[in-house]
């Protein structure tokens, strides 16, 4: 029996022993993912493996099945079995990459507070042969021969840093970046469109200039041509002059330049921008959720900045297009001293180009120049006009220490009109002119306290002038008007970091307006004179909260208006929130309360020769309120994989504007009713990007009314009420070739009617239209196809060649973007009434060259 038992003991054994046996055989030899392998050798070898997800889990292979392995002997086996390379950094870090990038230079940008990497950083070579983005473990690539070249390391809420690739290697060595308390800096979604813009998860969008990608027609970064792009940007009439940010009216938007507001934006009478591309970096664009430091606009906010760090070394650029020459330098005098000058100056006294003729034929029409109205005197009269424009800017900027930096900055901005008609018949000849020119200038000091605190003291002043002499040749009539105005003020702002996930921020902002308008004619004598001072204290304070996770961000605060002058307060809360629930999808809302005190208005359509006919003036509460504007707004946005969508519904309100303010054109030209207008509608985006392609379309529908109690009729369109408009467009590049083509569609623009078989009254014997319904017919669909192309040649290590050419209009589209109708007499003396059309630009070529260093 003792045996029987010693035998059933034996027999047990041997069958545990083959089980685990046979197990641990299969633990050695069944095949595996390389995920959980990499897991077990971390805990195994006390290592931990740096790689990107997505090119290891779906790895298959069998485990080493040697008993006695060290680590070095593992990774040359992985190395020999699987599609990847293992470099070891150190004893602890192994970073794992593709072979793809065999042969590339590489590094990895970690985050120098928490040692964590830093997925979406942007890298971007100075002459722009590589750009790229570090992958989610802070990995980035770039070929083998793009050796001794200076690149950009960028990361939102980071200070940025330049360094050469000649210190780079394959062994992916640490660059280490520094979180930025210098600013509230917001946080990016994703770039949209093309390189360059971007989405903020408080709803602005940033537009950067510096690596800026290439858009459709453009020849250079305008910037106020590039946020057009955006869906609810847009100008009824073509010109940056007149930007209509969801439905408001061009003075309605706020622009800064370096913190400074800005009452001029055009050149050429609004076609260009008055902003150098040179120069402007960086600019961030508000529809609704304005940051409670930006006040006095009630539709939009363009905040535009120049560099603001000292440059390691000079750059400098000078180049022409078909319109203008241009050139910049930045010029660092020392590692705390350094300098930045960039200037512009029309060319058509030295050549007529194509553009110059079509951008001249564009701006005169309906104008004195054009002298489409004034028909009674059949006498031939001959015209010359000589026009010419620039701008100059300067900056100093200067590191006292390491807490503390001092930026001087000084804009200036010219546009002249000479207008000579001379007659025929005897030769005399008279000159009207036409001057407008804007003149900035700041003195700021930022101090930082700590890490988390810091202080911004701007001083400033902004001064703008309108001024046109107007002689008429068949009498000795002169008539004169000015629009001056004259801004000074004080900014603080205070930055305060709570903690890793609360930010504070409050601030002060002193603000004295004076506008004065004059006309004065000598024949029949008149002089009206008008001058009007505000002064304006603010005081504002808000909190931003990022969650640990980044998935819930709130921009929230509050700003508080006092005017002096009317003893009037007003305040207006501010709410911006992001809510990401995975997958991409995330949810947005925002909010805010508004108020302005300057407006423009226009008087009568001839004033300032008919080509800038608006001029600013001053609330005062009389018969022109203080604007007011309230703005909500809801959507969702999906981003992941090169795949961008964004929803978004807004309602927008705005009170106590002047019917005088609006531009009318019809029974109500003359009018000074106070009213309010309501907007209504919705943003459709939709990008799909990959490394060298970029397209998508966009789309805005919305429904504009005004409402004035006081008028005949209360309810009717807004002028700017463009109820459909749409945006096809992709660009692609390669290697140093962009191109970029877009399509641009949205419905006609309202105007009224002359009343049909009763087309003119007289009263005291002045003959006037008689209008139909108010802004009851609207314009044509607007139409327009733009190309352009863009090309960057090395000509040596330090010099690069950039070469533009750019089509607007390719198809020669006659869009009719204006009617209006005037009083006339025919060759009978009879009165008829006068159909006055403004086409926009026909085709419109352009080129661009510039050379780099």
């Amino acid at each position: 029996m003792p045996k029987i038992a010693s035998s059933y003991k034996i027999l047990f054994f041997l069958l545990v022993f083959c089980a685990f046996g046979t197990k641990s055989v299969a633990q050695e030899t069944d095949e595996t993912t390389l995920l959980p392998y990499l897991k077990s050798l971390e805990k195994e070898y006390n290592v931990r493996f740096s790689f990107v997800k997505e090119e290891v889990e779906l790895i298959v292979l069998k485990p080493f099945s040697k008993t006695e392995k060290s680590i070095e002997i593992i990774l040359s086996y992985l190395l020999e079995n699987t599609p990847l390379l293992y470099n070891r950094i150190n004893e602890r870090y192994i970073t794992i990459t593709s072979k793809e990038n065999k042969g590339s230079l590489c590094g990895r940008i970690i985050d120098i507070e928490t040692q964590l990497p830093l997925e979406g950083a942007t890298i971007i070579s100075e002459n722009n042969s590589f750009n790229t983005i570090s992958n989610a473990e802070g990995f980035f690539y770039i070929p083998e021969q793009t050796k001794n070249i200076n690149y950009t390391i960028s990361y939102v809420g980071y200070s940025s840093i330049k360094k050469n690739t000649s210190k780079l290697s394959n062994e992916c060595s640490a660059l280490l970046l520094v979180p930025s308390v210098a600013e509230l800096e917001t946080v990016m979604i994703q770039n949209i469109f093309t390189k360059g813009i971007d989405k903020n998860l408080d709803g602005s969008i940033l537009l950067s200039t510096e690596h800026f990608g290439l858009l459709p027609g453009q020849v250079e970064n305008d910037v106020l041509q590039i946020a057009q792009a955006l869906p609810g940007v847009e100008s009824v009439d073509e010109t940056i002059s007149n930007i209509n940010i969801r439905g408001g009216t061009h003075d309605e938007n706020l622009l800064l330049w370096d913190n400074i507001k800005m009452y001029q934006s055009g050149h050429f009478f609004g076609l260009i921008s008055a902003l150098n591309p040179d120069i402007t970096k960086n600019i961030t664009i508000y529809k609704n959720g304005t940051n409670a430091r930006f006040g006095e606009a009630v539709s939009g906010v363009i905040d535009m900045h120049s560099k603001n760090t000292i440059s390691s070394e000079i750059e400098a650029g000078i180049g022409f297009n078909l319109i203008n020459g241009n050139g910049f330098l930045d010029f660092p005098i020392s590692k705390k001293l350094g300098i930045q000058v960039a200037a512009r100056k029309s060319i058509n006294h030295l050549w007529e180009s194509p553009i110059y003729k079509n951008y001249t034929k564009r701006i005169f029409q309906d104008s004195e120049i054009s002298n489409i109205e004034n028909t009674e005197n059949n006498v031939s009269i001959a015209t010359d006009e000589t026009f010419s424009f620039y701008d100059f800017s300067t900056k100093l900027l200067w590191d006292i220490s390491e807490k503390d930096k001092v930026r001087i900055n000084f804009l200036t901005i010219d546009n002249s009109l000479d207008f000579t008609e001379t007659l025929e018949t005897n030769s005399q000849s008279k000159t009207s002119e036409l001057n407008q020119s804007s003149l900035l200038g700041g003195v700021s000091w930022n101090h930082r306290w700590s890490e988390n605190i810091e202080t911004t003291a701007l001083l400033y002043g902004t001064y703008y002038l309108l001024d046109a002499t107007n002689k008429d040749i068949f009498t000795t009539q002169e008539q004169i008007q000015k629009n001056e105005v004259l801004e000074t003020g004080v900014k603080l702002d205070v930055n305060i970091r709570l903690s890793q996930t609360l930010k504070f921020q409050s601030g002060y902002h002193f603000s004295e307006v004076g506008i004065a308008n004059t006309q004065d004619v000598n024949l029949p004598r008149f002089r009206n004179y008008e001058k009007n001072v505000l002064r304006t204290h603010a005081l504002f304070a808000g909190l931003n909260y990022m969650s640990t996770n980044q998935k819930t961000s709130i921009f929230g605060g509050v700003r508080g208006n006092y005017f002096s002058k009317f003893e009037e307060i007003l305040i207006e809360p501010r709410l911006s929130l992001h809510q990401k629930f995975g997958n991409g999808f995330a949810v947005e809302v925002l909010g805010e309360f508004k108020s302005q005190s300057t407006t423009q208005r226009i008087d009568f359509e001839s004033d300032f020769l008919g080509i800038e006919k608006k001029r600013w003036i001053l609330a005062d509460e009389e018969n022109t309120p203080i604007i007011k504007s309230k703005q909500a707004s809801a959507g969702f946005v999906y981003s992941k994989k090169g795949l961008f969508i964004n929803v978004e519904g807004f309602y927008k309100i705005v009170d106590d504007i002047n019917s005088a303010n609006q531009g009318l054109q019809n029974q109500f030209q003359f009018s000074k009713a106070i009213g309010s207008y309501t907007v209504k509608g919705a943003e459709f985006v939709v990008n799909k990007k990959t490394k060298s392609f970029s397209t998508w379309l966009s789309y805005m529908y919305s429904k504009n009314d005004y409402e004035f109690e006081r008028l005949e009729t209360s309810t009717f369109p807004n002028n700017l009420d463009i109820q459909h408009s749409a945006t096809l467009a992709g660009s692609y590049s390669w290697n140093a070739l962009k191109i970029a083509l877009g399509l641009n569609w949205h419905s006609g623009k309202p105007y009224t009617i002359p009343l049909e078989n009763f087309e003119t009254t007289t009263e005291g014997g002045i003959a006037t239209v008689q209008f139909d319904t108010p802004n009851n017919r609207r314009l044509p669909d607007y139409f327009r196809a733009d190309l352009s192309a863009e090309y960057l040649w090395k000509l040596s290590p330090s010099i690069d060649a950039k070469i533009n050419i750019a089509l607007l209009n390719l198809l020669n589209t006659e869009n009719t973007i204006n009617i209006r109708y005037a009083v006339a007499r025919d060759e009978n003396n009879e009165i008829t009434v006068n159909q006055v059309e403004e086409v926009s630009l026909g085709i419109t070529p352009n080129f661009s060259f510039q050379v780099l260093f």
